[in-house]
């Protein structure tokens, strides 16, 4: 559990940005699983909401089969 407090910040246009800098950096790495892009979800995909600073992220796969072997390389990431 998080014991820092939550902090609500106004929307930042920098959002959307961030969420594609880090799919760029771990999407090669899932790429073999992926059955669709990794998309940005939560509510600082949503222009204008103000909304905890976090980039929310989901990827769907395929199977989880084997996903154990994309630890280590997005660790690296």
């Amino acid at each position: 559990m998080r014991s820092d407090p939550i902090v609500i910040s106004t929307y930042d246009a920098a959002w959307p940005r961030s969420f594609e800098n880090q799919r760029d950096r771990i999407e090669p790495v899932l790429r073999p699983w992926l059955a669709r892009p990794i998309e940005h979800i939560g509510s600082t995909s949503i222009p204008g909401l103000a909304a905890k600073s976090i980039i929310d992220m989901v990827a769907v796969v395929h199977t989880t089969d084997r996903l154990e072997d994309v630890v280590d390389p997005l660790r690296r990431r």
